[in-house]
């Protein structure tokens, strides 16, 4: 088994999105909006493993056209004063892949951590495979007052008709709830909310260590370790009960953390840096 860390273009967000002041959400948002300084351009990664059940993707990475005049509602605060992003086309996930030697097509499964477009931007990449998402997430994501919540799903592909996560394989290490995505057991889906209600991890056991793909749970390590808060999550009290739980794994099993805008996941991911407490 083979995992792969693959950067779409990168994105830029406000400090205070990145790392909240407030626990309060509404104050949160405020904050964000106000604030005039700009964090660090961030990486957007997500993953390829390869496993002897099939390919499996975990996120799809973002579209080339994200900054293109009215992909982003013009009513849309938050999304469109407080993101901007640059990715070439060929910096989407589909030629990533093709880079690499692997065709989107032969991916057996695509795992969403959730469905803000930084994430789901490449999904057209990958016609008529199996998509998979929790319940909380397809809901919110796919309602028609999505967009208010931050997904821009009128650019979903049309085809979208994702699988739902039952999370029925009981508890897991840290977790209370899981889904053993292959026969093996090795990849392992836990719902982790918080940045969305909906929002889940994935967990590949490899011979020397887990390595845990946690999307947006958290921003980079650091925060993880700190127990921070994003500008935009959903629920700080669920956000906090997420981050408690991995870092809780961290201190069971030895871990690799890698989240999609922690600009030292490649680096943790290719010298197997497991994260550690003090």
């Amino acid at each position: 088994m083979k995992l792969h860390y693959i950067q779409t273009g990168e994105v830029q967000i406000k400090s205070r999105h990145r790392h909240a002041r407030r626990e309060p959400r509404l104050a949160r948002m405020a904050d964000l909006l106000m604030d005039p300084n700009w964090a660090p351009r961030l990486p957007i990664g997500c993953w390829l493993i390869e496993h002897s059940e099939g390919l499996i993707m975990v996120d799809t990475g973002e579209s080339s056209h994200a900054n293109d005049p009215g992909y982003v509602p013009w009513w849309h605060p938050v999304l469109r004063l407080g993101g901007r992003s640059w990715v070439k086309p060929e910096e989407e996930v589909g030629p990533r892949l093709r880079a690499l030697g692997f065709d989107p097509l032969d991916a057996r499964w695509v795992i969403m951590t959730h469905m803000h477009g930084d994430h789901s931007g490449g999904l057209g990449h990958f016609p008529n495979r199996e998509i998979l998402l929790s319940k909380p997430e397809a809901d919110a994501a796919l309602a028609c007052t999505g967009p208010l919540f931050g997904y821009l799903n009128m650019h979903y592909p049309k085809w979208l008709k994702p699988k739902i996560v039952s999370f029925d394989d009981g508890p897991w290490e840290s977790f209370e709830h899981s889904s053993a995505l292959t026969k093996d057991g090795r990849v392992r889906i836990v719902p982790t909310p918080g940045h969305t209600l909906g929002h889940m991890a994935v967990i590949v056991e490899t011979d020397r260590h887990c390595v845990l793909i946690g999307g947006d749970a958290a921003y980079d390590e650091q925060t993880l370790l700190s127990g921070g808060l994003d500008g935009v999550a959903q629920n700080a009290s669920l956000h906090h009960e997420s981050t408690r739980r991995i870092r809780e794994l961290c201190k069971r099993r030895p871990t690799v953390t890698q989240f999609a805008h922690d600009p030292e996941s490649a680096k943790r991911l290719a010298s197997e840096l497991v994260t550690t407490l003090d």
